[in-house]
């Protein structure tokens, strides 16, 4: 179904495109921060144009003539992010050594936000880098970041702790900006399914989709308040099944 274009430039007005715009700026600040090398002009290069493509996919998306075209290119954005994302992964995982330490891309020495205890989870792997930036880059200070990728992972992206190390800032916003893709993503489905546009195979696919995001909500509680689903769909505290032995089968999340 043709999609009407009530306002050209309505897109400006989206808080996905406003929140695309803020991580795309902060990305360029960010990838500026990089000492020079091959690797990381490179890596560099590679982020900006995730983050550019990120916002220009919602520009092309609204422009499109059809709903679904504009579904499929918010695709494309979240897909775009997601990268943005993994490279930041990537430098938190310590796959460029030239940036450990280094405070304007990794952060303070315990400038973990409201986290908790400092730890620095790169001086076994790379116990040398601290002094060899500091010869090689006199101009940042070095200190090694104080987050494993683990527990980034689990910190909220909203509302985003300024006090945060800038990479873990800019990964928090990737997550942010796709979550709201997603659901922008979702409001359009839901579009197209009462206009009675979506084909046979994404009507199944959005209700495969549903139940699944319910079998994880449902889940999450569980593992939050220490239960578990048995085999007969009943529930069970985790401790008291384990003193009986584990006798009862578990519910198979399929």
């Amino acid at each position: 179904m043709l999609k009407p274009h009530n306002d050209l430039y309505g897109y400006k007005k989206l808080l996905t495109y406003k929140k695309a715009e803020e991580l795309q700026m902060e990305c360029s600040h960010f990838t500026h921060l990089f000492p020079f090398s091959k690797t990381l002009s490179s890596l560099a290069d590679q982020m900006d144009r995730s983050a550019r493509s990120g916002k220009q996919n919602i520009v092309e998306g609204w422009k499109r003539n059809t709903t679904r075209e504009y579904f499929d290119f918010l695709g494309f954005s979240i897909g775009a992010i997601a990268e943005l994302e993994e490279d930041c992964d990537d430098i938190l995982r310590g796959a460029y050594p030239e940036l450990i330490g280094i405070k304007e891309i990794m952060g303070e020495m315990g400038g973990r936000g409201e986290t908790g205890v400092h730890s620095n989870p790169f001086n076994s792997h790379f116990p040398h880098s601290p002094a060899s930036q500091s010869s090689n880059f006199p101009h940042f200070k070095t200190l090694s970041t104080p987050f494993t990728l683990s527990e980034v992972e689990k910190l909220r992206f909203y509302p985003l702790d300024s006090a945060l190390p800038p990479v873990v800032r800019l990964k928090l916003r990737c997550k942010e900006l796709n979550f709201l893709l997603k659901k922008l993503q979702d409001s359009l489905e839901q579009k197209m399914g009462n206009e009675n546009t979506l084909s046979t195979k994404d009507k199944f696919r959005m209700i495969a989709s549903k139940k699944r995001e319910e079998k994880d909500a449902e889940r999450k509680i569980l593992e939050k308040c220490d239960m578990i689903k048995l085999e007969n769909g009943l529930l069970m505290k985790r401790e008291e099944w384990e003193k009986g032995g584990r006798k009862e089968r578990l519910w198979e999340w399929k």
